[in-house]
């Protein structure tokens, strides 16, 4: 029996059966949806088909079952280096992307894919840590921002096993040298099934308060943001997220990883024949909050 998958695994710093497609073919009856539920923050553990609903267009659906799958990680780190990466930033992204190594699985791979005006596949999907680490600690910044080009790449980095494929995705600030439409890779990312996490790099300001002296006040400048940003991640069911330390950089990287391990999967068979074209789909549970790829895609 064939299966839609409407998920595998972008974090701009952003899971399917490997290399299934999410788009929904004439004889596919199954429909799989990587979920995350979280509480205060934390993975909500225990539940179950029954916890569970889902609408496919406004219409509720049968949970035919919900499990924790425990395939190994294909992780593709997206990692802006353009100009204004150069130098403390470059470092701070590097340090986080060894503790996010640190943190995989020896069943994990990751890919490592860059961008500044142009993208860069610096290292395709390997178990290779030393390769992995070495690639990072060569990496140099300089010129324009080709996020969205970059994005759709790493989309096409499918792992040919059942690793849940998740795209990682860092930028600290706006695409100016992409010459694909904002709208164009939020539909590539809807099609895709794969999960998209997104981390901006924000900064800290220093400031003096008037009339005071001695120790300057260092305050928090996290970055608004972008909406561009937020599309993205919605349209791979992924989060978005900011940092402004090297010590918040990585802990929100290894988040990810986590995140994605705690996930469900759950399972529903469309009533009725399929319907060409876009399905929203709405997942929610009585306590939590659901993140979940938006719809699939019936041609």
């Amino acid at each position: 029996m064939k299966a839609a998958w409407a998920w595998p695994s972008v974090l701009l710093v952003v899971a399917t059966a490997a290399a299934a497609q999410p788009t929904f073919k004439s004889g596919v009856d199954a429909v799989r949806l990587d979920v995350s539920v979280l509480s205060r923050g934390q993975p909500v553990t225990g539940l179950t088909a029954r916890d569970f609903t889902v609408l496919d267009n406004g219409v509720r659906q049968k949970v035919a079952e919900v499990t924790r799958e425990e395939h190994p990680i294909a992780v593709t780190l997206v990692l802006d280096t353009s100009g204004s990466m150069a130098g403390d930033n470059l470092q701070r992204l590097v340090d986080a992307a060894h503790g996010l190594l640190a943190s995989l699985r020896p069943e994990d791979t990751v890919a490592l894919l860059t961008f500044g005006e142009d993208v860069q596949l610096k290292l395709p999907l390997t178990r290779d840590r030393a390769a992995a680490a070495g690639a990072l600690d060569r990496l140099t910044a300089s010129g324009p921002t080709a996020m969205r080009d970059a994005l759709w790449t790493a989309l096409q980095l499918r792992p040919d096993d059942e690793s849940r494929p998740l795209v990682l995705l860092f930028s600290d600030g706006l695409d100016t040298a992409s010459w694909l439409s904002e709208a164009d890779a939020v539909a590539a990312t809807e099609r895709a099934g794969t999960i998209v996490h997104v981390v901006e790099l924000g900064s800290r300001d220093v400031v003096r308060m008037p009339g005071t002296v001695g120790t300057p006040v260092v305050r928090s400048s996290s970055p608004r943001p972008t909406a561009a940003l937020q599309r993205l991640s919605r349209a791979g069911g992924g989060r978005q997220w900011s940092a402004t330390s090297s010590g918040e950089l990585r802990e929100l990287f290894t988040r990810a990883i986590d995140e994605m391990r705690a996930r469900y999967v759950v399972t529903f068979y469309p009533e009725g024949p399929p319907k060409s074209g876009w399905h929203e789909l709405r997942v929610s549970v009585p306590r939590g909050e659901v993140t979940a790829r938006p719809g699939y895609f019936v041609p």
